[in-house]
């Protein structure tokens, strides 16, 4: 009876990844076909039905950006570039459709050691970061019993050597893997979809208007009160806005 079970429960996880290949090569198709609101309608109904892939989203935000809608089409390119952001297309087709928006905001640079490891980590996504601290640490671990079970020098000196520069590795990789994964639970970027809002010293609409930004800018969540949120843009000014105007990435 328990091997029924499984065997059913395959089956109907085969059939529903087949539906779901089914209504996914649908939406390319009306894509590739130049019908971009139907094709959104169709990639829309795949997500709501829990699925979450960056190709899925990159395929969104392709339509969305030839549909004209530039601000939903850069909020899936984000939420694909969250999923694999080591995706060259994915960052191309998002810089170009930056490039396009209001608000052109000038960077606050990270010091250059910062960037590298944000530019080396972005390289592979959360999950092999993961299988590769287990790997080094499980070799740490082999190294380490080498190191103290050995009674030859030589093989002491190599094996302590690989436990620590593997451990190193380990501790690297997993502080990439949590990293990534807590951009994918805690989600505290956010796309405008206002034409135009200002930014305000308070969260109230009585507040001092500090600047304005348009639809399709980011921003990052720092702080909610209310129906308002603190944010802070890229240039590092930062103020009060309604949640209504934006929408999470």
């Amino acid at each position: 009876m328990k091997k029924l079970f499984i065997y059913l429960f395959i089956f109907v996880a085969n059939v529903y990844a087949y539906g779901q290949d089914m209504r996914f090569d649908k939406a390319n198709s009306l894509f590739t076909e130049s019908k971009y609101e139907e094709s959104i309608t169709s990639y829309n109904e795949i997500i709501n039905t829990g699925v979450e892939s960056a190709k899925l989203y990159y395929n969104l935000g392709n339509a969305y950006y030839k549909s004209g809608n530039l601000p939903r089409a850069i909020l899936n390119y984000e939420r694909a570039l969250l999923l694999a952001p080591h995706d060259k297309d994915i960052r191309y087709n998002l810089e170009m459709s930056n490039m396009q928006i209001t608000d052109k905001l000038e960077t606050v640079g990270d010091f250059f050691l910062t960037a590298w490891f944000k530019g080396f980590k972005n390289k592979t996504k959360s999950d092999t970061w993961a299988i590769i601290s287990i790997l080094s640490f499980a070799i740490s671990i082999l190294g380490l019993g080498l190191f103290l079970f050995s009674r030859k020098r030589a093989i002491k000196q190599v094996s302590f050597s690989t436990a620590l520069l593997m451990f190193i590795v380990a501790f690297i990789a997993f502080n990439f893997s949590a990293s990534q994964k807590d951009k994918l639970i805690n989600r505290n970027s956010a796309i405008i979809f206002e034409p135009s809002v200002s930014v305000k010293s308070s969260p109230s609409a009585g507040g001092t208007d500090l600047f304005i930004l348009h639809e399709g800018t980011k921003v990052n969540i720092l702080e909610e009160l209310g129906e308002w949120k603190r944010i802070v843009i890229s240039d590092g000014n930062e103020g009060w806005m309604p949640a209504s105007a934006m929408e999470v990435i």
